[in-house]
Formats: C-alpha cells, structure tokens, sequence
C-alpha cells in the first residue's frame, strides 16, 4: 500500500474516533457509518409553535435548517421552541390579566374580551420573540 494513504487513513480514524464517529474500511477508504433517527423526520407532534418555527426556519434561514436538519438538531430545536413559547405565553397573559381584571366585578363577556386580548397580545410577542428568531 501507498504509505501517503496509510498517513490519510490513520489520520481519518483518529477523527472519527475524536468525534465518536463509527466507520467501516471499504478497499482502504473509510466510510463513517450514518444512521437517521425516524423520530427525528417525524416533525408531526411538536406544538404549534414549534411548527411555525420550523417553517421560519425553512423559508427564511435556509442554511441554518439544513445545518440542523444534517446535524439532527431540528425535532430537539423545535420541541425547545414550543416549550419556551407556552411557558412565556403563560406568563404574559397572567401578568396582563392580573393588572386589567382588578376593580368592579366584570362580566363574562368583559372577563371574555379581556382574556382574547391578552391573549393575542402575548401570542404576538411570543411569535417575534421567540418563534421567529434563528436559534
């Protein structure tokens, strides 16, 4: 064998192995094993907000969603996304609601009123916020 070759394929492994890659040896070229995790493509089940990050994410950051697609980043990514968002969107219309529903006693259709505006409020913040916002 080619010396220089050998050097190459020595050096391959010692990368593969830095980073935890597995490989396998075809006529003396090295070929890291890749496996695609099902889940991670099965994008159907990660919130509404996380869907509309991913669709943001796929319009408008093309690189950094296919980076991520490679990587096996964008299901975790996603899921992140639409938990941050809940929990903000929470927290936002509480403290909306606790400042706008003291004073005389409201009405349901008033108690109603107020929630569907602190509603789209926060719901609007969290979108620029969170959603569209490249991770």
């Amino acid at each position: 064998k080619n010396i220089y070759i050998e050097y190459l394929n020595l050096k391959k492994e010692k990368r593969f192995e830095e980073l935890g890659v597995e490989y396998k040896e075809v006529d003396g070229i090295l070929y890291p094993l890749l496996s695609v995790d099902e889940a991670e493509y099965n994008l159907t089940d990660i919130g509404k907000y996380g869907r509309m990050w991913l669709r943001y994410m796929e319009e408008n950051e093309r690189s950094e969603y296919r980076h991520m697609a490679r990587m096996g980043q964008l299901r975790k990514q996603a899921e992140a996304v639409n938990e941050e968002a809940y929990e903000r969107l929470d927290n936002i219309e509480e403290t909306w609601l606790k400042k706008h529903m003291t004073g005389k006693k409201k009405t349901f259709m008033e108690q109603l009123h107020l929630r569907n505006q602190a509603r789209a409020m926060a719901e609007e913040i969290v979108i620029n916020e969170i959603v569209y916002k490249c991770r």
